[in-house]
């Protein structure tokens, strides 16, 4: 697998249409794990999911088990798999395995958005994520895709279905730039930040004791857009 993985340093920020590109950290993947029972049984059991079953729902683990789906915005917007079926994963990943892919075609409007997620739980609600200190993932973009994706955490304070949100999916996140590389992005639940101008609750960080998922979604308008992801994992929680 590090053969087929870039590594690289810090990204810094660049502003992205609406998105805000910030400063996350990028690592290599980690080494093959021990062979005693200890960070080797705790790293497993923090991955959300490798993607390597082929299905459509993540790891059934710490009592996560959450479905994966994609979702496109009313303007017309074109996404592969479609809304409204099974997300299948493909083969292609990372170790030749399969991935998360989604590809198609924004719609000409001023905020098209598109894009993949899951949530942890099924049927839907708060997972307590407080003993990690984020996320990580592998990720690289198609040949003509835009590169710029914005990962978003729902939380209590935003997610519709937590009942607390007056003005609702404005998401906890961060932008990042992809490239035609596969590479690991690490995103600190610390890094996190709801876009400016809208949403009600407003509260200064994610609730970490809360969290509803995992999105992946681009934005721009007419935007071409392919999309791999794989190996999604809490991180942190192995330190102690």
């Amino acid at each position: 697998m590090k053969n087929q993985i870039r590594f690289a340093t810090v990204l810094c920020a660049i502003c992205a249409g609406f998105m805000l590109v910030g400063c996350a950290n990028f690592t290599p993947p980690p080494e093959s794990a021990a062979d005693d029972d200890g960070p080797s049984r705790c790293e497993a059991l923090a991955m959300i999911d490798d993607v390597q079953d082929g299905d459509d729902q993540i790891l059934i683990q710490q009592g996560r088990g959450g479905f994966i789906y994609s979702f496109a915005d009313e303007f017309g917007s074109k996404i592969k798999p479609d809304v409204d079926g099974s997300f299948v994963p493909v083969r292609g990943g990372v170790d030749g395995g399969f991935s998360y892919r989604f590809k198609g075609k924004l719609a000409k409007a001023s905020d098209p958005y598109a894009g993949m997620g899951f949530s942890f739980l099924e049927p839907e609600g708060p997972f307590d994520a407080s003993s990690y200190k984020g996320i990580s993932f592998i990720a690289k973009r198609g040949k003509n895709s835009i590169g710029t994706i914005r990962v978003q955490i729902p939380d209590v304070n935003t997610e519709s279905e937590a009942g607390v949100c007056k003005e609702c999916f404005n998401d906890f996140g961060i932008g990042l730039q992809l490239t035609e590389e596969w590479t690991r992005y690490e995103v600190s639940f610390d890094d996190l930040k709801q876009l400016g101008g809208w949403g009600d609750p407003r509260p200064m960080h994610v609730d970490v004791k809360q969290l509803y998922g995992i999105k992946f979604q681009v934005s721009g308008s007419e935007a071409a857009f392919d999309i791999w992801i794989d190996d999604v994992t809490f991180i942190g929680g192995c330190d102690k």
